[in-house]
């Protein structure tokens, strides 16, 4: 009786599978479809660029006091713009600059990239540990970022600020090894 059960089960799973093994997306032709699905994604954003340029649209004082302003190089150009933060237009351009860098993705690490030099970020960390400037602090993390990532939650959100600032100074620490093997080589 458990053994004719038990091989009706597998039959019932054997159809099932043989099913969905018809019916599923080759992953080539899958992964075919993203790419094409990126390459649009990104002609269009030229497109939008280019349209917005000829139109006038982009011609807006506090959006190109953003564009120019990021990435951040220096802590006297994070103050600045802290200040200018202050300023309810100001503050929206910034947000829809940013808005603009994160597109559709939900990768904090790539949009902190665009705000902050790896130079700069060497300088900070998250909480301002071991002598360094705390990010949470800065309006701009805590207000601005927080608020165009707020679909993250807050967990993920700062999960993703670490591995932004860890990633950081991975990169200039590899920079220093890769120019002291340099000079070791000569």
């Amino acid at each position: 009786m458990n053994q004719q059960i038990l091989s009706e089960n597998q039959s019932l799973i054997c159809e099932k599978l043989n099913y969905i093994m018809e019916n599923s997306t080759p992953k080539c032709e899958t992964s075919a479809q993203h790419q094409l699905l990126r390459e649009c994604k990104v002609s269009i954003k030229k497109v939008e660029h280019s349209v917005c340029r000829m139109t006038g649209e982009l011609r807006d004082k506090h959006m190109d006091d953003v564009a120019s302003a990021l990435p951040l190089q220096t802590s006297i150009a994070v103050l600045n713009v802290e200040d200018n933060l202050k300023i309810p237009e100001y503050a929206r351009a910034m947000t829809s600059h940013l808005h603009k860098i994160k597109g559709v993705s939900e990768d904090v690490p790539s949009v902190v990239r665009q705000i902050f030099t790896d130079k700069l970020m060497g300088a900070y960390n998250c909480d301002g540990r071991c002598e360094k400037k705390a990010l949470v602090k800065l309006k701009l993390f805590d207000s601005i970022l927080r608020e165009i990532f707020k679909l993250q939650g807050s967990f993920d959100f700062e999960r993703g600020v670490k591995k932004a600032v860890e990633l950081s100074h991975h990169r200039m620490s590899q920079k220093k090894f890769a120019k002291k093997s340099k000079k070791e080589a000569h």
